[in-house]
């Protein structure tokens, strides 16, 4: 392997006294960093995930490592990032190595492209729902997916692969077996996610299951195809909280700079249900509705008719009510 050029070379390496050694860094979160490196014995390229120093005191944090690592240590499927080792920095701070990916995140690419064809999305989502499915039976609910989640690479064959990252914030299921669930559990209210792609359940802080990830992965479609989110004209946090709720989105068709076919319209729409019960039961559920839509005319897609799509004014008001009283409870806990 050549040497890290002088551009590549760290002031201070935190993986000293661990078996890698930090190259670069690849990219910075909110609570942690992730660095090329090098397993000292092997020379093999891998990524590593380290915490950052200054919340290495803090459970909460530390515990979200772990629980991540163990997540994706028992996952084993081509569209989830694998993770084969687990250890600590000579100064405590957990970290997880991960396989070393080359490409770009779907954020990247879309920043770039504008927009991907109605075919190009559908393949692309449906890898998504691959790795969601298999999430989702180990009882793991990601709650965090957008597009700078998504990492696309080259697949041995030649084929464009997406990758799912960051399963930082996953909530774990009663059914999950091998993680331990953090002792830090999330509380009624508590709203948690990024706030364009969060399922409406998530905006107003109540408890989510599999069908929030359909919702991600609904508005996820909904801006490959458009080019936007679904409600990209609501800037107000606030305000994006409540559009998620409780209004209705404008058909990708309405918005897109190119022609969408009515039956997928309907299959977007209904992953963006409000209700988790009007969505796709399942991420294989969903993966076959766009299974259909990649078939040619005249067969098109079925997005089928959930039970109860209508929504009665008494519950509209209580869906009204709930997420008022769940924004006041977000935006009073950033205040300083």
């Amino acid at each position: 392997m050549p040497p890290p050029s002088p551009s590549d070379i760290l002031p201070t390496d935190p993986l000293l006294g661990t078996n890698y050694r930090a190259r670069r860094v690849l990219g910075k979160g909110g609570f942690a960093t992730v660095y090329e490196a090098v397993h000292v014995a092997l020379g093999k390229i891998v990524a590593v995930k380290v915490l950052h120093a200054s919340l290495a005191d803090k459970q909460r944090w530390t515990e979200r490592v772990r629980v991540e690592a163990q997540a994706l240590g028992q996952l084993r499927s081509p569209h989830i990032v694998d993770v084969s080792d687990f250890g600590h920095t000579s100064d405590g701070r957990p970290f997880f190595v991960m396989e070393r990916l080359f490409g770009a995140t779907l954020g990247d690419e879309l920043r770039r492209r504008r927009y991907f064809t109605p075919a190009e999305a559908i393949g692309l989502v449906q890898q998504l729902l691959r790795g969601l499915d298999a999430a989702h039976r180990a009882g793991l609910v990601h709650r965090d997916l957008k597009l700078d989640n998504l990492f696309v690479c080259e697949a041995s064959d030649g084929r464009r692969l997406l990758k799912i990252l960051d399963f930082g914030i996953a909530k774990v299921l009663p059914s999950a077996a091998g993680i331990q669930p953090s002792s830090l559990q999330t509380q009624e209210g508590d709203v948690i996610g990024t706030p364009r792609f969060l399922a409406p359940e998530q905006a107003m802080g109540r408890d989510v299951d599999a069908r929030a990830d359909l919702y991600g992965a609904g508005v996820i479609l909904y801006e490959l195809i458009t080019g936007r989110d679904p409600f990209w004209h609501v800037n107000d946090l606030s305000a994006l909280l409540l559009a998620h709720a409780l209004e209705a989105p404008r058909p990708p068709s309405v918005v897109a700079p190119q022609p969408i076919q009515p039956a997928l319209d309907d299959v977007v729409l209904r992953a963006l249900a409000k209700r988790p019960e009007d969505r796709y039961a399942s991420a294989a559920e969903l993966a076959a509705a766009l299974e259909q839509c990649a078939r040619p005319a005249p067969e098109g897609c079925q997005a089928g008719s959930p039970p109860g799509a209508s929504l009665p004014v008494a519950a509209f008001m209580v869906l009204a009510g709930a997420a008022l009283a769940a924004i006041a409870a977000f935006l009073l806990a950033q205040r300083p």
